[in-house]
């Protein structure tokens, strides 16, 4: 009777591949998250100034979370471009300064300190050119914090992946290899965790930020053109006091089986769950009135293209 031999071991080649496709997916689940929640929250915070601006809560609109992202995606071009450009130079540079501080200590620490040093002259030189428009400080503040962190994190990596490797020039004067400076490592597992974490809220801190300054400028060029906004006309069964209203015209009606009253001169702003969120032709920031008109009987709601 012959016994079971010990199992076999999986083929070397079958344990690498299921290790990659594991490794890239947790890699690219974790990439896609942080962009769905950068999203998320970057469509939150402008909606949100959106609203604040022209006088209502963007709790009102009830909005979902598709809705934050949807919004957030046409404001986000140009960032995210610059992102994608900035990390394609990068994966370029990388291996080329890696082989350039290989072969020079003197180039090598150069390069590594003028990285390091950027947590501090990126902030300070982003105030100094920032003074002569410091209402863009609000934005360049968590911008320059998070490209100087970047940048010194970068140099800190930099100095690790190349202290052991031989020097070529300088053998002279500078440490030998085998001292403490040379062994001296800036980067480990630790750190990249502790690192990230600090970058994930800079970007957050970012584009809260940048989304904000997004709603604001996009509510102040609703007011400016409200002349090509589609326009509105309501017409009641009951007086909805909107005649005290700048630029709301209303007219009373007296024949019986009609409606009574019918207001002209609103702009639609927005329409969710319902509301139609609607100001008055005149509109000022002194004077943010906005009307919530819920969809019921006895209204009837006319729209008008310019």
């Amino acid at each position: 009777m012959s016994t079971p031999g010990p199992p076999q071991p999986a083929p070397r080649g079958s344990v690498s591949i299921r290790s990659f496709v594991l490794q890239a997916g947790a890699a690219v689940a974790a990439q896609v998250s942080l962009l769905a929640a950068l999203l998320f929250y970057f469509g939150w915070k402008r909606n949100q100034a959106f609203a604040d601006y022209l006088g209502y809560a963007e709790s009102q609109l009830n909005s979902s979370a598709q809705r934050y992202v949807l919004s957030s995606i046409p404001a986000l071009f140009d960032p995210l471009l610059i992102a994608v450009g900035v990390a394609l130079v990068w994966r370029i540079a990388d291996p080329v300064l890696v082989g350039l501080c290989t072969d020079s200590r003197r180039f090598r620490g150069r390069l590594c300190l003028g990285l390091v040093s950027c947590v501090a002259t990126v902030p300070l030189g982003t105030w100094a050119f920032l003074r002569l428009s410091p209402g863009w400080w609000e934005l360049g503040l968590p911008a320059s914090l998070t490209v100087g962190i970047l940048l010194a994190c970068w140099g800190g990596a930099l100095w690790s992946r190349t202290h052991e490797s031989p020097d070529s020039d300088d053998t002279s004067g500078g440490d030998d290899e085998g001292s403490p400076a040379s062994r001296w490592v800036l980067w480990s597992a630790s750190t990249s965790l502790y690192v990230l974490g600090l970058v994930v809220v800079l970007l957050f801190w970012t584009a809260g930020t940048f989304a904000e300054i997004q709603g604001r400028g996009a509510a102040e060029n609703l007011v400016a053109n409200l002349g090509q906004r589609v326009s509105v006309t309501v017409f009641s069964d009951k007086n909805l006091r909107l005649d005290g209203l700048p630029g709301v015209r209303p007219t009373t009606f007296r024949t019986p089986g009609a409606y009574r009253f019918r207001y002209e001169g609103l702009k639609l702003v927005a329409y969710s769950d319902g509301k139609l969120f609607l100001i008055p032709s005149g509109w000022t920031y002194d004077h943010p009135d906005v009307i919530v008109l819920p969809e019921q009987s006895g209204i009837r709601v006319e729209y008008v293209y310019p």
